[in-house]
């Protein structure tokens, strides 16, 4: 069960890479698209089912009847393109379809797959001690004796359907490994490790190299000795050359010139700064689409603004609208938190603007703008809350899962309608965890029994009787028997059926 526990724990919420990072409505980091590409996915009506004996064989989904009389110790879910990774009892995993045809034969180490474009790309990794030659053993003055072997991983990566092999490498372990991150551009086009490939029937041709960024819009950014360039995937030349990285930028207010310091300093310096100005115009583009200039000079501003704008000390670009954010860290706050203004295009400074689907986030990928207050108003708040994380999934529109802690010290979490200014779900869960955001399907955390039980929010009712230490989106379960035993097996979230073999069935 080892795989499919390790499984369970990939989870995917929006996570960040810098100390604040930006997510839009098109914009996610690790495996999300930069574009939600529509594809013909294929209707998947085989399951993997447990037996009594504890292993598992695929049956039909409507009568649970096998299609083949094939058993593994490890199953998943097909992938929408016919998929599956199994295991059998020598821990070796493999790649079957739907018919039960093996597609990657069985070897150590674990398989991964990845569905962009409506091509599915798989990860195949082991990791082994490589004897080393004596040049390279490590001595241990201490007298620890001679270290002749070193740890390296064995890594595969490529195409199911063409049997195309992007990368097959041995590699030491603490060296940079390969994942399976691949960002759709547009239909016909992907970008994966620095490169931007073209597909053409199920097989990546690489149409470009050392890609730092890719953004909305089919662009992306480059690197070459005068400095920073973008370009738009259909064009050869860059639409905007020779952009050199900067933490500091001047604003006229009047006659007088207000000067940033130190705007979006971070610990560790970004591979693409996050404002970028051109060197021949002055033209400063921001992070993270770099889309629109920043103004050079403020049209309209009250002296409070002005006050608050002399102390910015972050400066983002609002995806899809007229304006930039303005960020001041606020030290007196009893959590780590900014105030807010914005600026438009034009130079005008606003205390508020309208509702975007763009979120800035910690490096934890918790919540900071847009910032609780925005969300639940202090009107709507009991003075014995103290908050905690604010996430929300892109299919949420304006429905947030906030977390707090009450004078007891208890933690709950809640889901909160930011529209309609009242909770879809109060704030007594122990954890909520989103099960299909679009659906509506949650699986609900108990504070007395420490269990999750399956909730449709639509019909505001439990689906099924039986409550799980755990529930995965793809339906695997984790459950303690009666007799002690942990068990993992599927279910359908929807209905809360079971796909196991037990004396109730």
């Amino acid at each position: 069960m080892r795989s499919l526990q390790l499984r369970y724990r990939k989870t995917i919420l929006w996570s960040s890479i810098f100390m604040l990072t930006v997510t839009t409505s098109c914009a996610q980091k690790n495996i999300e698209a930069v574009v939600k590409i529509p594809t013909d996915m294929k209707t998947i009506n085989t399951i993997p089912f447990l037996t009594e004996q504890g292993d598992f064989i695929y049956v039909d989904q409507a009568h649970l009847k096998p299609v083949s009389g094939e058993r593994y110790t490890t199953a998943s879910v097909f992938t929408t393109t016919g998929f599956a990774v199994v295991g059998n009892s020598s821990d070796r995993y493999a790649v079957i379809d739907q018919s039960g045809k093996t597609i990657l034969n069985f070897s150590t180490g674990e398989i991964d797959l990845n569905v962009v474009n409506g091509i599915t790309f798989y990860k195949r990794e082991r990791e082994y001690q490589k004897k080393m030659p004596f040049w390279r053993w490590e001595w241990n003055i201490l007298g620890g004796g001679i270290q002749k072997e070193q740890t390296y991983h064995s890594i595969e990566i490529g195409v199911l359907e063409s049997k195309q092999t992007l990368v097959d490498k041995e590699i030491p372990y603490l060296e940079d490994s390969y994942y399976l991150n691949f960002i759709a551009v547009d239909r016909q086009r992907v970008f994966w490790n620095a490169s931007l490939y073209e597909i053409n029937n199920n097989r990546l041709k690489k149409v470009e190299h050392n890609i730092l960024e890719v953004f909305e819009g089919q662009r992306f950014v480059k690197k070459d000795k005068t400095g920073f360039s973008i370009y738009k995937t259909d064009l050869k030349r860059p639409i905007h050359k020779t952009l050199l990285g900067t933490e500091t930028l001047a604003i006229e207010f009047g006659k007088e010139v207000i000067s940033l310091n130190d705007i979006n300093k971070e610990r560790f310096t970004p591979e693409v700064p996050k404002l970028l100005v051109d060197s021949d115009k002055g033209d400063i583009y921001v992070f993270p689409q770099y889309d629109k200039v920043f103004p050079r000079e403020i049209k309209s501003a009250t002296a409070a603004q002005i006050d608050f704008l002399k102390k910015t000390s972050l400066i983002y670009s609002i995806a899809d609208s007229p304006y930039f954010l303005l960020g001041v860290f606020n030290y007196d706050h009893d959590v780590w938190a900014y105030d807010w203004l914005y600026i438009d295009i034009d130079g005008n400074l606003v205390d508020r603007i309208g509702t975007y689907k763009f979120k800035v986030l910690d490096q934890l990928g918790n919540m900071v703008w847009p910032d609780r207050k925005m969300i639940i108003p202090d009107k709507f708040v009991d003075d014995r809350w103290k908050f905690g994380k604010v996430n929300t999934y892109r299919e949420m529109d304006g429905w947030y899962l906030i977390g707090m802690e009450n004078e007891k010290k208890e933690r709950t979490v809640g889901l909160w309608n930011s529209i309609q200014m009242s909770w879809e779900l109060p704030p007594v869960y122990r954890d909520i965890s989103v099960l299909d955001a679009e659906k509506q399907i949650y699986a609900l955390k108990d504070k007395v029994d420490n269990n999750y039980i399956l909730y449709d929010h639509t019909r505001k009712k439990r689906i099924g009787s039986r409550a799980y230490s755990s529930i995965n989106s793809d339906g695997l379960v984790h459950l303690v028997a009666d007799s002690g035993d942990i068990l993992y097996f599927y279910i359908d979230i929807y209905s809360g059926r079971e796909y196991r073999e037990h004396k109730n069935l």
